[in-house]
C-alpha cells in the first residue's frame, strides 16, 4: 500500500514538472511568434498598415479616443461650421445637376466634400455624433451659369467671414480646430473665392 502511494505521488510529481515545463515553453514561443507577425507587418521597420492587423497596425499614434469633453459653444461652432459646408456643397451640388460639370463647380464641389471630412474627424475625435447633412436636395440652382457664379462669391465671402469673426474666436482655446477652422477659410478665400471671381 506505501509502495503504490509512493508511485502515485511520483507520478503526480512527474505530471506537474511536465506541465510546468509546457506551459514556460508556451509562454516563451508566444512572444516570438508576435514578434514575428510585427516584424512581418513592417517595411524597413516602418508599419505596413495596409497588411497588418495587430494592434499596433490600427491604432492612431499617440491618440486616444475620445480626447476630451467640448464645451457647448465650442460644440456649437463645430455644427455651425459643418451646416455652412453641408450648405455650400448642397448648392455646388444643384449648379452642377442643372449645368454639368462646369469649371469650377465640379472641383470646389470636391473640396467641400474635403472640408466635411475634416470637420467630422474633429467629432470623431471628441466623440460627438456627426450632424446630418439637412441641406440635401433643398438648393435650387441660378437661371444662369454666370449668376451661379456670383452665388459662389457671395457664399464664399460669406463662409470666410462666418470662421473669421463668429467661428475662430469661439474655439480659441483648442489648436486643433482653429487649425481646421484656418485652413477652411483661407481655402475660401484664396482658392475658392477667386476661381468664382473668374468665371462671374
Amino acid at each position: 500500500m506505501k509502495s503504490k502511494t509512493l508511485i502515485l505521488g511520483a507520478i503526480f510529481v512527474l505530471i506537474a514538472v511536465a506541465g510546468g515545463y509546457y506551459q514556460i515553453a508556451i509562454q516563451k514561443s508566444v512572444p516570438e511568434a508576435k514578434t514575428e507577425v510585427q516584424s512581418g507587418a513592417r517595411d524597413n521597420g516602418q508599419i505596413n498598415r495596409a497588411n497588418c492587423l495587430a494592434d499596433d497596425c490600427l491604432a492612431v499614434d499617440q491618440l486616444e479616443f475620445p480626447v476630451g469633453v467640448l464645451p457647448d459653444p465650442v460644440k456649437s461652432a463645430l455644427d455651425e461650421a459643418i451646416n455652412d459646408e453641408y450648405k455650400a456643397l448642397s448648392t455646388y451640388q444643384a449648379v452642377i445637376a442643372a449645368f454639368g460639370s462646369a469649371r469650377p463647380f465640379a472641383m470646389i464641389k470636391g473640396a467641400e466634400e474635403q472640408h466635411i471630412s475634416a470637420l467630422k474627424a474633429i467629432y470623431d475625435k471628441y466623440g460627438l455624433e456627426t450632424p446630418t447633412n439637412t441641406w440635401v436636395g433643398t438648393m435650387s440652382a441660378p437661371a444662369t451659369l454666370k449668376e451661379a457664379c456670383q452665388t459662389g462669391v457671395d457664399a464664399e465671402i460669406a463662409n470666410a467671414a462666418l470662421y473669421r469673426n463668429t467661428l475662430l474666436p469661439a474655439v480659441s482655446g483648442y489648436e486643433d480646430i482653429t487649425a481646421v477652422f484656418t485652413n477652411l477659410m483661407n481655402a475660401s478665400k484664396d482658392k475658392h473665392l477667386p476661381a468664382f471671381e473668374r468665371c462671374n
